[in-house]
């Protein structure tokens, strides 16, 4: 036992050591006269909670206990280690069956624990670095197809990480052309060098296309047989997608350079010396391309001598900017002129190398005269502009204000730089309609729309003008607005003359109402004595009379509704109340007084339908919709009248089939003084201020109003008014 290469050693039941070899004692670090006749955990009193138990448990069992690569506590040189041992614990029993040892085999293996340790951390890197690298390892064995691969392999292939993939699957994602042309040629080729190397794409499972690169070597037997295959395979699609926009930037760098006639050229930056002339370069300095070839300091002897110093300046600030650019004139051979224009970026020297400017050559002779005729026809442009007694302005995209004419000088007193600063024009502007000026002037640039507002400019005097203020957007082929053009006319005269007109209407209107009431009051006294005559001709001509006053009554409202609605000051009483109801009741009111028509009325609806608006007002407008319809269908004998909801709104149409409305005239009817026109024009009468108000009624109760119709075929009416909340 003292000879034997393991450690042995002999533990009575009382746990003291009686025999111990010297392999043993080796192994713990200990003489015999430190271990022999000592307990055991009086000696490692560090391993009583590890082997007590295993000590116990073989005293109950009486079995023995193996613990390969166990782990056990020892102070070796005074510091405590993980050392692992193989241990066998066998009880030896007396011939009575009394445990009398416990026989202990020990064979330290830390050494090969840590080799198998270091072994699984090496993997383990590789691992980490394969898959942080996103790359993927397989191992091939060619005699069986058989593959041994990392989960990246399976992921790069579009697989999930517990899918079992065949060699032979992974090959079937090989773009078919690739399979032949790129993979095969590659296998073959490292049979031979022993390097197997390719890029060529794949259709993973979910039908992506992606391009992978493959890095591998063939091992062979000692016949010279290939037997085995490793490699690393990554995904190269981000890469190979460069190079091929690159690759395609480059073409169309060079198609672009053709389309637009840009010729290309390099030169040295300290001697001026150009080189790799394109044939556009050639072509523009006025030689043959295909037969001639120049002196790379040709260039300089075509420049105009009034265009050196220019040049020399662009030289000298390209040294500090980096970017070189001028236009010159240059002489040709044949004595004509051209302008050019040059363009290079300079490089600085790396590795030896000069520092040199890459640039482009253009003829922009065409441009230059494009430009002088512009500069010309501005300037007549500025002169009619200036010659024109209407302030006109002109805006940029962004609503900055950046020309008026003389006139606005004129008018305002100002000096033309005040009116560029941020707000000059607001300054001549009177405050009461600045914020309104302003909110209609952003809300066009915002929409593209057109801008029309009359407002108040303070004139050199001190005296406020009403002005008429319009602007058109100008746009370019995308529908983008270029610049603002606009103007401004003074409408002063107009806008005094408008008030004389409405206060002579208000006045007109009280004048002629005393006299129209009191002509009412006698006609219906007069009916009423004479409500049971037998003269025919006294009756109807008192109707006749009744009905002519209420036309002139109402005309008289009309013209009063419109100077309120002018002023602004339109009363409007609004409360809850029935549309069905106002509807049936304004048609009953219009078959009372005229039965020359049939009125059908149909609702389209299950229930009742609650609005809240001016009920008199809405009988206006209704009123005028129904007397319109029966006035401009002479011809016909019914008017049809429907009322229905969208979800949102209460809508009413009013259809008639009379003469109609041509389709020019149908944005225009529903402007103040509009009459239709043609040859029915006599025949129907008006003043064309019905729809107007009408329209103005429903603006401002938030409600639409709109028509459908063709000429001679009749029109239908229809307006809008949200439904009641609750």
């Amino acid at each position: 036992m003292q000879k034997t290469p393991f450690g042995f050693s002999l533990i009575n039941e009382n746990y003291v050591f009686e025999f111990a070899n010297q392999a043993w004692l080796d192994i713990v670090q200990k003489t015999k006269e430190d271990v022999l006749g000592k307990k055991i955990f009086d000696i490692f009193p560090e391993t009583e909670d590890q082997l007590l138990s295993i000590f116990e448990n073989v005293k109950k069992t009486k079995q023995p206990f193996y613990a390969p690569e166990h782990s056990v506590k020892l102070k070796r040189a005074g510091v405590l280690q993980d050392v692992f041992f193989n241990f066998v614990y066998q009880p030896i029993y007396s011939e009575t069956g009394d445990l009398q040892y416990f026989a202990t085999v020990v064979i330290e293996v830390t050494d090969l624990v840590e080799i198998r340790t270091k072994v699984k951390e090496e993997e383990e890197r590789l691992r980490l670095a394969t898959e942080s690298s996103q790359t993927a390892t397989w191992d091939l064995n060619l005699l069986t197809g058989e593959i041994v691969h990392s989960f990246f392999l399976s992921k790069i292939f579009g697989y999930e990480i517990e899918d079992k993939v065949s060699h032979k699957q992974f090959r079937s994602h090989l773009a078919s052309e690739d399979q032949k042309q790129v993979v095969e040629n590659a296998f073959q080729k490292a049979l031979k060098i022993g390097t197997y190397q390719y890029e060529a794409r794949i259709i993973d499972k979910n039908g992506n296309e992606k391009w992978v690169a493959t890095n591998g070597k063939i091992f062979f037997d000692d016949d010279g047989k290939p037997v085995r295959m490793l490699g690393v395979l990554q995904d190269v699609t981000e890469r190979k997608n460069t190079e091929i926009l690159l690759q395609q930037s480059h073409h169309l760098l060079n198609t672009a350079l053709d389309a637009t006639k840009l010729g290309r050229f390099d030169m040295d930056f300290e001697t001026q010396q150009k080189y790799n002339f394109s044939p556009r370069f050639l072509t523009i300095l006025g030689y043959d391309a295909d037969t001639e070839t120049i002196d790379s300091h040709v260039f300089e002897k075509h420049i105009h001598p009034k265009f050196l110093d220019s040049r020399t300046e662009a030289l000298l600030k390209a040294k500090e900017t980096g970017d070189l650019f001028y236009q010159t004139k240059i002489i040709l051979r044949d004595g004509k002129v051209k302008w050019i224009e040059i363009y290079g970026r300079l490089h600085d020297s790396y590795e030896g190398t000069k520092p040199f400017v890459s640039g482009t050559i253009r003829d922009i002779t065409e441009l230059k005269d494009f430009e002088k005729n512009i500069s010309e026809s501005e300037k007549k442009y500025r002169f009619l502009a200036d010659a024109i007694p209407q302030i006109v302005w002109i805006g940029e995209s962004d609503g900055r204000l950046t020309y008026f004419n003389k006139a606005t000088m004129d008018y305002s007193g100002k000096d033309y730089n005040t009116f560029l600063s941020a707000n000059g024009w607001l300054d001549i502007v009177h405050p009461d309609d600045r914020k309104e000026n302003e909110r209609l002037w952003y809300r066009s640039i915002k929409t593209k729309e057109p801008f029309f507002l009359e407002h108040r400019f303070r004139s050199k005097t001190n005296e406020y003008h009403w002005f008429l203020s319009r602007a058109f957007p100008e746009l370019d082929e995308n529908g983008a607005v270029k610049k603002w053009v606009g103007t401004s006319t003074d409408i002063d005269d107009m806008k005094k003359q408008e008030k004389l007109k409405n206060d002579f209407i208000k006045m007109a209107n009280h004048e002629l109402k005393t006299p129209v009431t009191t002509i009412k009051g006698y006609v219906q006294l007069l009916k009423k004595m004479r409500a049971n005559s037998e003269d025919k001709f006294l009756v109807n001509s008192l109707n006749t009379i009744e009905n002519q006053v209420n036309k002139l009554n109402s005309l008289i409202g009309d013209l009063l509704d419109i100077s309120r609605m002018e002023s602004g000051k339109l009363p409007l009483n609004k409360k809850d109340f029935s549309l069905v109801e106002l509807v049936t009741e304004t048609i009953e009111d219009i078959k009372a007084s005229d039965d020359s028509h049939h009125i059908n009325f149909e609702l389209k609806h299950s229930s009742d339908i609650e609005v809240r608006a001016d009920k008199e007002r809405l009988t206006q407008v209704l009123n005028n919709l129904l007397t319109n319809a029966i006035k401009y269908s002479p011809a016909a004998s019914n008017v049809d009248v429907e009322l229905f909801t969208d979800g949102k709104c209460a809508i009413v149409s009013v259809r008639d089939y009379g003469i109609g409305i041509d389709s020019e005239e149908l944005t225009k009817i529903f402007e103040r003084f509009y009459r239709v026109s043609g040859d029915d024009e006599e025949t129907f009468p008006g003043f064309g201020i019905g729809l107007f108000i009408v329209k103005d009624i429903l603006d401002r109760h938030q409600g639409k109003i709109w028509v459908e119709s063709k000429k001679d075929q009749g029109s239908k009416f229809y307006f809008s008014l949200p439904l009641h909340k609750n």
